[in-house]
């Protein structure tokens, strides 16, 4: 009988680990969902950056790729949206200052894009929630 008592205790035990680990869990991405609500709202560059998914996508990807012409960008994401939307996306962007695009000096039809103007704002909100996801 204590055999199947102690099964039963280990089982409990187990258990409540697991509802205590999701209940972490699901309050970090309300975390992370009201961090995003709240910056869609404001006016500053993470409003820019979590606009809409496609912007995020875009100032992740060209952001990672440190500097992608157009062509490259619409080839990776090609399933993801259109040619149209990658291109006013950026067309956004560089007007706001967020993003730069700079002309290959051999080659005049390839233009760079880059985010470096957003690296402090990207590293304060990667820092952010990184601490969201590292803490417990």
């Amino acid at each position: 009988m204590s055999f199947k008592t102690n099964s039963h205790c280990k089982k409990s035990i187990i258990k409540d680990i697991f509802n205590q680990y999701y209940s972490i869990m699901n309050k970090k991405f309300l975390k992370i969902a009201k961090d995003l609500i709240y910056h869609s709202t404001d006016k500053g560059a993470l409003a820019f950056i979590f606009k809409t998914k496609s912007h995020a996508i875009i100032i992740f990807y060209v952001f990672g790729s440190q500097k992608i012409t157009f062509e490259n960008l619409c080839k990776v994401l090609d399933k993801s949206m259109s040619r149209s939307t990658i291109q006013s996306i950026l067309i956004e962007g560089v007007k706001r200052n967020y993003i730069s695009k700079t002309i290959n000096v051999k080659d005049k039809r390839k233009k760079y894009y880059d985010c470096n103007k957003l690296k402090p704002t990207l590293q304060k909100w990667f820092d952010q929630n990184k601490t969201i996801f590292n803490s417990i």
